[in-house]
């Protein structure tokens, strides 16, 4: 039965990112409902009868029972500029259609612009204001739109479709920043340094002195007191064999070396463990000393 390998668990930072990429989801999606439900209604621009674009030619009609009107003559750079288009007469009674265009901005009586034909005075003649604005557009199918009032509206979501693809947009990425995002591999802790020749056979003595070494640490017990005697002797280079002559022959090593093989490979020599140990302290004392 295989083992299933553990499921690595989410470090404190992961949390962390996880969350805040919420608030910060949230704080958007909010945001973007708070700017669409409080968004200020367009005010369609409506005008009055009396309120009309520069340039624009508007009809009035204005019934009359006094003397006969006519238009004031045309003057460049006048601010109205009147004309009558058609006389009816009823009775006692003119009924006049007027066209006036309006040049410059403000307001202004239709009536300062008419007077009568044999010249007698318009006393009688109620006033008629207009005012003149300045939303003068170049197009003329735009001045017609300007001037009438639409009730249509067509509903075109544009606003709402951004900010739809915005929120999947930041959707998609969080899923791409946060799911599936393999775990951080976790930093190896740096291993202990391998102790030296010197402190590994110190080691080894230490279990001697507290009891009795089995074979393979016997084995390599001596095994790194022939590496450290002879790397302290120079003769790393050469054979084990030979290094180990060198090793019988010295006087600091040649009585710990004989002690050696007598406890390890000799048994009716009759060296024990601790005479062994008191003969290596007796001729190896100093350990960085030279041979």
């Amino acid at each position: 039965m295989t083992e299933q390998p553990p499921i690595p668990e989410r470090t404190p930072t992961k949390r962390i990112a996880v969350l805040a990429g919420a608030c910060l989801l949230l704080f958007l999606v909010g945001g973007v409902v708070a700017v669409l439900r409080f968004r200020p209604a367009e005010i369609p621009k409506t005008y009055s009868d009396t309120e009309v674009p520069l340039g624009v030619e508007q009809a009035v009609i204005i019934r009359s029972g006094g003397p006969r009107l006519q238009a004031r003559p045309y003057r460049r750079g006048a601010s109205v500029n009147l004309r009558i288009a058609n006389e009816v007469q009823q009775g006692d009674t003119r009924i006049y259609d007027i066209r006036y265009v309006i040049n410059l901005p403000g307001e202004f009586d239709l009536t300062d612009y008419l007077t009568s034909t044999d010249g007698r005075s318009l006393d009688n003649l109620p006033s008629f204001r207009v005012a003149g604005l300045t939303s003068l557009t170049k197009d003329i199918e735009t001045r017609i739109q300007e001037i009438e009032t639409v009730g249509i509206r067509i509903w075109h979501w544009y606003y709402e479709t951004l900010v739809g693809l915005g929120v999947v947009w930041l959707v998609w990425l969080m899923g791409l920043i946060f799911i599936g995002r393999p775990p951080r591999p976790k930093k190896e802790t740096p291993r202990p340094p391998k102790p030296s020749i010197t402190e590994q056979i110190d080691r080894y003595l230490r279990m001697l002195a507290d009891g009795e070494l089995s074979v393979d640490d016997k084995a390599r017990l001596e095994s790194l007191l022939l590496q450290d005697w002879r790397e302290r002797l120079g003769m790393r280079e050469r054979r084990m064999a030979t290094a180990c002559r060198y090793i019988e022959e010295n006087s600091n090593f040649g009585q710990v070396y004989r002690q050696l093989q007598a406890w390890l490979h000799n048994p009716r020599a009759a060296v024990g463990a601790n005479d062994f140990v008191l003969t290596y302290r007796d001729h190896v004392e100093q350990r960085g000393a030279e041979p």
